[in-house]
């Protein structure tokens, strides 16, 4: 059951970072409730025999000082605010059903408004169901409005494992415009020097493993029209004062995404999806990890070993009662198909490789095995969808039913399974237990801060969040690749092209326009992920 504390944490929507290892700050947490359940409906609510929630439709003289219109042609409608949240009824009441991310639209299934509390100009009606408030504020009708089109420009990439490009910050101002050579060198006096970067803490290792040391970021793009001649063309949509220079600072440790980088004046330029400039010798890249699991069919079947370690493992022949070492190897964070019964040669065993006959590996703890499941975990029907997470292996497998889909290997909490007496959160330890996704993020920044927008540390832009169990996710981590080994705060980690598959694979799917769904109220059941030690 859903209770209105339940509703007010995901209406607020501010989860906290699993991988940010500053000191904890819970934020926003959910209680330990399956949301596969429906919302209660509210008593008051009046339900039409086809299933629709009862609307007026509202009238230029129904809202005086407002001007709600009826919208000629098929349209959308664009969010102009970080997020634009979708409602089942015209009210903003309970859980939202999703919401429309910023310079991102959602097409219209009546171009008529109706009445709703709150909102003078009238909800409209989006695709496939639900209700967006026409707040000046945050949202628009006119897709040509300058401000909806300078952060169109800057939106996540859509049908891409990267929808922005990352990369990792040793503290700078966020600007709104390009300062002059004099402003930026009283803005950024307290930094140090660009381009060197200090060291931080051991917090901070995992998330500086795919730093691209020494390559700089090169300003590829057009000066953007918003920014020409050190001007800024649009507004701030009132959140920030369009006359001051600084809008934020974005930490040390912290995580930048941007979708453009420019060079102007002979320094590189980032634009953030907010349409900030960030100075890029303050920042350094990210690399792109290219590991990815594996697709489950003709060709490739289970059981598989993975090397999860750092370093080629050997491939063996067996003569008599020793194994002769071949001179092959397997690449790190790959994997070979085997036969599921190993050997013992001396104290050590060894797996056969299915598919070459006389070839083995050594089980050592560099391998790492995914098997099929004996039977399906209790909740879980015949064919239905459902994921495996197995913690201390590091395997995290996709199934339909009995039938394995997708196998991959993910990075755990570096504090492995939960110890009786520990608190996971505080150890990172990821829970283990069964966890049907209660809300998907296409794109959502992450943060252990409590207040929002954050201050001290945040995690820009991550791709494709699943929620479990608030702040527990499963999640792309594209500041490391070393899956299969435990690593995290207490989150799945997933590689950037393993969690695009497994976003687009789990129930309920995103809808054209959306940037984040929950299940239920007609959105469909969520695919349930059982976490286990083994």
């Amino acid at each position: 059951m859903l209770t209105p504390r339940r509703i007010l944490a995901l209406s607020i929507l501010v989860f906290p970072a699993c991988d940010a290892k500053a000191p904890p700050s819970p934020a926003v947490s959910l209680s330990h409730e399956d949301t596969a359940k429906d919302a209660p409906r509210d008593s008051s609510e009046r339900v039409s025999p086809s299933g629709a929630a009862n609307v007026k439709r509202i009238a230029s003289t129904d809202a005086p000082g407002a001007t709600p219109a009826r919208v000629s042609g098929p349209k959308s409608i664009g969010a102009i605010a970080e997020r634009a949240y979708i409602y089942k009824k015209p009210q903003a009441k309970g859980l939202p059903l999703g919401y429309i991310r910023m310079g991102t639209s959602a097409p219209l299934l009546s171009n008529d408004p109706v009445e709703g509390k709150d909102c003078p100009r009238g909800y409209y009606k989006v695709k496939p169901r639900g209700y967006v408030c026409l707040d000046p504020r945050k949202t628009t009708l006119d897709l040509s409005d300058p401000y909806y089109q300078a952060l169109a420009q800057f939106a996540p990439a859509k049908g891409t494992s990267f929808p922005y490009s990352y990369a990792f910050s040793n503290g700078a101002p966020m600007y709104s415009r390009v300062p002059t050579a004099a402003e930026a060198e009283k803005a950024e006096r307290s930094f140090g020097e660009a381009g060197k970067f200090v060291q931080l803490a051991e917090w901070s290792a995992g998330h500086e493993e795919l730093i691209a040391n020494g390559e700089k970021i090169v300003g590829k793009d057009a000066v953007p029209a918003i920014f020409a001649d050190h001007k800024r063309t649009v507004g701030g949509n009132g959140a920030y004062d369009p006359k001051k220079l600084v809008w934020r600072v974005i930490p040390n440790g912290s995580m930048v995404a941007y979708a453009k980088a420019f060079e102007q004046d002979g320094r590189v330029w980032l634009v953030t999806p907010d349409l900030m400039l960030v100075p890029a010798d303050r920042m350094r890249p990210f690399r792109r990890s290219k590991f990815h699991g594996v697709h489950i069919g003709e060709k490739v079947n289970l059981p598989l070993a993975w090397n999860r370690g750092l370093s080629p493992i050997q491939k063996f022949t067996k003569d008599d009662d020793k194994m002769i070492p071949m001179g092959e190897t397997i690449a790190s964070k790959t994997f070979v198909q085997i036969n599921d019964e190993p050997i013992k040669v001396g104290k050590q065993s060894y797996y056969p490789l299915r598919n070459e006959p006389g070839v083995y590996i050594a089980a050592t703890k560099s391998v790492t095995v995914t098997r099929l499941p004996k039977k399906l975990p209790t909740g879980v029907g015949p064919g239905e969808k459902w994921i495996e997470a197995k913690i201390n292996p590091g395997t995290l497998t996709a199934y339909e039913g009995m039938t394995p889909v997708y196998a991959t290997m993910f990075s755990p909490g570096k504090g492995g399974a939960p110890v009786p007496g520990y608190d996971p959160y505080v150890h990172s330890m990821t829970k283990t237990g069964f966890f049907p996704i209660e809300w998907k993020d296409h794109v959502s920044v992450m943060s252990p801060d409590k207040e929002w927008p954050p201050k001290k540390l945040w995690i820009s832009e991550v791709p494709h969040i699943q929620y479990l169990r608030a702040p527990l996710a499963m999640h792309v981590a594209y500041w490391h690749e070393d899956f299969g080994n435990l690593k995290s705060a207490e989150c799945v980690n997933l590689s950037p092209e393993d969690g695009a598959f497994m976003f687009g694979w789990t129930d309920p799917p995103l809808p054209e326009g959306w940037g984040g769904i929950r299940p239920g109220d007609g959105n469909g059941k969520s695919t349930p992920v059982v976490i286990t030690a083994f």
